[in-house]
């Protein structure tokens, strides 16, 4: 017999449509073995509330697929070097970040406890047979990156991540060596105020030899700290080539923390971070905070601002973002469970309500601007002061006058005839170059991504969207064919017709 679901049982999504589960393992032994199917599919506790990652145990994480898309479009390679001039393109990084995904995995139903969602996800018969080897390991790396994101970020209240190749926690320049094995990702948790650097790992039958690799990164990471900090390693297991109609995706994540000796034999150096709560919360008084969160955004405000997207709307969203839910099923708020939302959009209804200034005439509602990404279905957004923000970094960054070709080496200029380890030593040297000029543009940096946010109540969507006018949609979640979400500053949409949901409908 499955568990009872706990007494605060309504942070479990039971009717939510994308609601799906995840068996994770924790860890802090340092034993970085495969659990055995027996202890992996044996899982029933519910994932703990509190965006912290719990102690060593075996979890039930019921989530929301739009939760693990969101994971998807937050995590990569850092594309600013490029995108400050070609930000078009954002569009088509998102697409390769979250198509993989919706081709090689679906949900079907696997009993589970009363608390659960009773859905798991599986590797498709595309992925199974109709694909090659690279194609496994890039969808593998996809994947697995998606995960670790979903796990410290969604689940376990980790700030937004960014990847290593552009420098580690504080500005450490030396995480921009290329030579050195190093982590994927850093982030900054909030509470303790603790960096954590993150490797992820993905495949088939995931197992030692692929973990103690993944650790040999982290410690690299770790020698280049002199700050407390956190290693956290998380696997993503795929089942084995003969299995995969019966096995279903599973994390482990193993964790360690780490205190550096003190430099030079002084005093230990306090743990750094924003507040307490979650970046989101602080980014009206804390400007490292607001950076964070506008770096983590500014693909999305490129997309929107400058791509090929369609269905172009103002969403209202309450401002009652302190009385929001905060699932166990990640850092998303369904908007099925907003009712402040709901009401407000009620409200419009009735007074007809379409254009901008009669939304900004309602004190309860804030504007969120989304747009659907084409081809893969997916509706971002984000609040007006964010969007105004993500536009300063972005105009700060394309008026940075770094020229790779005078900064860079003459022996790692592209040229035709070059193979692939010589363009990736100019992609290498490219980045390191960009990243130095912005780290000493630093002042300068956050001071212009701080009046951005400051001005954004004093200027029309229009003035913000270069002259194009939008109009309100109020629909209502039942109506609109769209799965929703919200954070305190950014907006995330799916469609009922997602592949990953239809997949799991046609098996019912």
């Amino acid at each position: 017999m499955g568990m009872m679901p706990p007494e605060d049982a309504v942070d479990y999504l039971f009717e939510v449509s994308d609601a799906v589960d995840v068996p994770v393992v924790v860890r802090s032994t340092g034993k970085l073995r495969r659990p055995s199917e027996a202890r992996w599919k044996s899982v029933v506790d519910p994932w703990p509330a509190g965006g912290q990652l719990p102690g060593d145990g075996l979890y039930l994480a019921t989530t929301t697929w739009r939760q693990i898309l969101q994971a998807a479009t937050g995590v990569g390679r850092d594309l600013a070097p490029w995108l400050r001039k070609t930000p078009w393109l954002a569009v088509n990084e998102f697409i390769a970040r979250v198509a993989p995904l919706q081709a090689y995995l679906y949900m079907k139903d696997v009993a589970g406890p009363n608390h659960a969602a009773g859905r798991r996800l599986f590797v498709s018969a595309v992925y199974q047979h109709g694909t090659e080897r690279s194609a496994h390991s890039a969808f593998g790396y996809h994947l697995g990156m998606t995960m670790a994101q979903w796990a410290c970020v969604g689940m376990s209240g980790l700030g937004s991540t960014r990847h290593i190749e552009a420098g580690g926690p504080n500005g450490n320049q030396g995480f921009l060596d290329a030579s050195l094995r190093l982590p994927d990702l850093w982030g900054t948790h909030p509470s303790p105020r603790l960096p954590w650097l993150v490797e992820a790992k993905a495949g088939r039958h995931l197992g030692e030899g692929r973990l103690k690799d993944g650790k040999v990164q982290l410690n690299g990471g770790s020698d280049l700290m002199i700050v407390p900090h956190r290693q956290v390693l998380c696997g993503t297991s795929l089942p084995h080539r003969k299995r995969w109609e019966d096995d279903y995706l599973f994390m482990t994540i193993d964790t360690t923390s780490i205190t550096p000796p003190p430099p030079d034999g002084g005093s230990a150096i306090p743990p750094l971070g924003p507040p307490p709560d979650g970046a989101e919360d602080h980014i009206a008084e804390d400007v490292e905070a607001l950076l964070a969160v506008a770096r983590s955004q500014l693909m999305a405000y490129q997309a929107i601002a400058f791509g090929a997207v369609e269905d172009l709307r103002l969403i209202p969203v309450s401002r009652a973002r302190s009385a929001r839910l905060r699932h166990r099923t990640g850092s998303l708020t369904p908007v099925e469970h907003d009712e402040p939302t709901r009401e407000i959009r009620r409200r419009l209804r009735s007074d007809s309500v379409t254009g901008e200034a009669a939304l900004r005439a309602h004190g309860d509602a804030s504007d969120f601007i989304a747009a659907r990404l084409p081809g893969i279905g997916l509706h971002l957004g984000m609040s007006r002061r964010l969007f105004a923000a993500c536009a300063a970094l972005h105009q700060a960054q394309s008026e940075m006058p770094v020229n790779e070709l005078v900064f860079l080496p003459d022996f790692v200029r592209p040229h035709h005839g070059v193979d692939d380890e010589e363009r990736e030593e100019y992609s290498r040297a490219t980045r390191r170059a960009y990243y130095v000029e912005e780290e000493e543009r630093g002042f300068r940096l956050r001071a212009d991504v701080r009046h951005g946010f400051a001005q954004a109540d004093a200027r029309s969507w229009s003035d913000l969207l270069s002259g194009r006018q939008v109009e309100v949609s109020t629909e209502d979640p039942e109506e609109s064919g769209l799965l929703e979400g919200t954070t305190a500053e950014t907006y995330l949409a799916i469609e009922h017709s997602e592949p990953v949901l239809a997949n799991a409908r046609e098996r019912r």
